[in-house]
């Protein structure tokens, strides 16, 4: 009598095997959807899409009126995504993100392997942000190194926030600090804003060291790393590295976020094989000195732009005589043609800012150091 039922019963279950598997299929797929085939690429270069629909719907609403307003709509357009009279060390870029299963190891946390990932579309963001102009005209940027220093874990499903700043930079290299946080729970944190035309908060990058996303071949990184003692010890390579990460680490979010990793990286601007001055780079979009304390303006903003912004828009603005070829032809050498004493773009980044970016480079200098001694010594 039983089995008829055992059957039925088995045929049954036999059937619901398809149904099933298509239910775990559906739920494995949408536990991995992050992590599928593009979905990085999407992630990246969604900024890029967002900005060129907002440009092309600008090109369709002026497309009918005579060609003078059309640039002028235009030139108007690139000052609104430019970040004119900003401070390259106060200026602050925050990407906001969540610890998905995909993204998470065994161990219910984000995966360290995530961090780089993640650390893509978050970098090429800001430099969209920072850097609109030095794209437009053609520009790249190649990435030479990443260094990561883990703090705390993500607790997997978190929502976090890459806040991405600058941290100095050299004759070649722009030094990009990026810092994981995550928002306290039970507090209203304040406001981070990318972009403020009235003085911010103490920045991620301000008082540091108080106390293209592509990777260029070997032949490209022009500048070789300082020598080093031959005595050098992994140990002390080890306790110089520490050092440095902790100052990296030691100022607090001025929002009160939890800290959890910071990431500095190696980054310049290229147009073609020729390298673009960082100088040049940050002063053409609108970066800038701070006016003194005791001046008239208090702070440099579209309306009140840096004095350097006019001698910037005479090489790009086509409402001031100047176009992209230009901007490209001056970014791809044409600097060198211009004496020491004439270059605006340096003049825009000196006195106080040159000297915070003195001070700033005495600490991420010794971080590549450190590393480049830790390769040294596994040799």
């Amino acid at each position: 009598m039983l089995e008829p039922l055992l059957t039925g019963a088995f045929a049954t279950a036999l059937r619901s095997i398809p149904v099933l598997a298509k239910y775990l299929a559906v739920l494995l797929v949408l536990a991995n959807v992050r992590s599928i085939p593009l979905a990085w690429h999407f992630r990246v270069f969604r900024p890029v899409f967002a900005i060129r629909i907002r440009y092309r719907l600008l090109r369709w609403s002026i497309m009918f009126k005579p060609k003078k307003v059309q640039d002028v709509a235009e030139d108007r357009w690139l000052d609104s995504i430019t970040p004119i009279g900003a401070n390259p060390f106060t200026m602050v870029v925050p990407y906001r993100s969540w610890a998905s299963i995909d993204d998470s190891d065994f161990n219910g946390h984000l995966s360290n392997s995530s961090y780089a990932k993640t650390l893509d579309a978050a970098r090429f963001k800001c430099a969209l942000e920072m850097f609109p102009l030095t794209f437009r005209a053609g520009s790249w940027m190649p990435l030479a190194e990443t260094h990561y220093h883990f703090i705390r874990e993500i607790p997997m499903l978190s929502k976090y926030e890459v806040r991405v700043s600058i941290g100095g930079w050299d004759q070649k290299w722009i030094y990009v600090v990026s810092k994981f946080v995550t928002k306290p729970k039970g507090k209203q944190p304040k406001k981070v804003t990318a972009k403020s035309e009235s003085p911010q908060p103490e920045p991620t990058t301000e008082n540091l060291f108080h106390p293209s996303l592509r990777t260029p071949a070997s032949n490209d990184v022009s500048s070789a790393p300082t020598p080093l003692p031959h005595s050098t010890t992994s140990a002390e390579t080890s306790t110089d590295l520490k050092t440095v990460a902790a100052n990296l680490a030691s100022k607090e979010e001025p929002d009160g976020a939890v800290l959890h990793t910071v990431c500095v990286s190696l980054v310049c601007f290229k147009m073609g094989r020729i390298t673009v001055p960082p100088t040049l780079a940050l002063a053409i979009n609108g970066f800038s000195v701070p006016p003194s304390s005791d001046g008239e303006v208090a702070a440099y903003s579209r309306t009140n732009p840096p004095p350097h912004w006019a001698k910037a828009k005479a090489v790009w603005s086509k409402p001031q005589g100047g176009s992209t070829k230009a901007l490209a032809a001056l970014l791809k050498g044409g600097w060198r043609d211009v004496s020491e004493s004439e270059r605006w773009w340096d003049q825009a980044l000196s006195g106080s800012l040159d000297e915070k970016r003195k001070e700033n480079m005495a600490g991420l200098e010794a971080l590549r150091k450190g590393m480049d001694a830790a390769r040294i010594s596994t040799l």
